[in-house]
């Protein structure tokens, strides 16, 4: 189906958000498949299967933004594992413009200059893509966390310097986890190697108090597992700008270097010497 040289991609954005694809094709004259092809290789989009059902029923609906048109970019020939960053850095791209609802398999795929069937060659479903790049974001922050951990042998300058780091970090990286996370579909795919992740971090922490101070693994465990609760709740309200970086990071050292000083020295009797609980 050729386009309408009167029919503007805004003009066919509106009317196929104005009532079924079907009556719309039927009064240009093609069948509803030629008319849902020419949206997806103009990227206008319209109504998902059930829409008109659920809005009849008085449902509300929010319909995407049209995005920008196509640029006509030419096909390429990458190797998968470049075209699989192709397509996670594009879906990033989608996202930080225009939600995540904007970060489509068919918009990534024509951006990325392939088809939507090769794009999933990649990836089996648009969640699974959007899970690779929420694993990407976790990496480099636990990446930037290393770098402090192996840069000094003080157990309270690293916990200064990765607390920092992990905020800092969150306020830069924030906003795209917290869309990418607020899919159910995306949480529910993590939260088990995220669980996994932890429940080991809190371990090896915990361990190095043990052999550092000689206190117990249970006090080791609870001081870690209540600090980190801590750092992660403020790093989810510098995510959700309900407080500034700078006034994050000054309450949440003060009291993680402050609190670890306590429970470790808690652990302690009056010679120095580790207590046993």
């Amino acid at each position: 189906m050729a386009p309408d040289p009167a029919l503007t991609r805004k003009a066919l954005y509106d009317r196929v958000w104005s009532q079924p694809l079907t009556a719309i094709a039927a009064d240009l004259g093609v069948s509803g498949n030629a008319l849902a092809k020419l949206c997806n290789r103009l990227l206008v989009p319209y109504p998902p299967r059930g829409y008109w059902s659920k809005r009849n029923r008085g449902n509300s609906i929010d319909r995407p933004p049209l995005p920008p048109a196509p640029t006509g970019r030419t096909r390429t020939r990458l190797a998968p594992e470049e075209r699989r960053e192709q397509l996670i850095a594009i879906a990033e791209q989608l996202i930080a413009a225009d939600g995540l609802h904007a970060a489509t398999m068919k918009r990534i795929a024509a951006q990325s200059g392939i088809s939507e069937t090769q794009a999933y060659n990649y990836f089996g479903t648009r969640e699974q893509l959007l899970v690779e790049l929420a694993r990407r974001e976790f990496a480099k922050i636990r990446a930037a966390r290393q770098i402090d951990i192996e840069s000094t042998t003080d157990h309270y300058a690293r916990i200064t310097r990765t607390t920092r780091t992990y905020l800092r970090e969150i306020g830069q990286r924030g906003d795209l986890l917290q869309t990418l996370l607020s899919s159910p579909e995306v949480r529910s795919l993590l939260r088990e190697e995220h669980r996994k992740q932890r429940t080991n971090d809190l371990r090896s922490h915990a361990q190095g108090l043990v052999e550092l101070y000689g206190i117990s693994r249970a006090l080791a465990l609870g001081c870690t597992a209540v600090l980190t609760t801590l750092c992660l709740r403020a790093g989810k309200l510098i995510a959700d700008k309900r407080i500034d970086l700078a006034a994050g990071e000054k309450l949440c050292l003060s009291i993680v270097v402050q609190g670890s000083r306590n429970i470790i020295d808690a652990g302690k009797d009056g010679t120095g010497r580790a207590q046993r609980l």
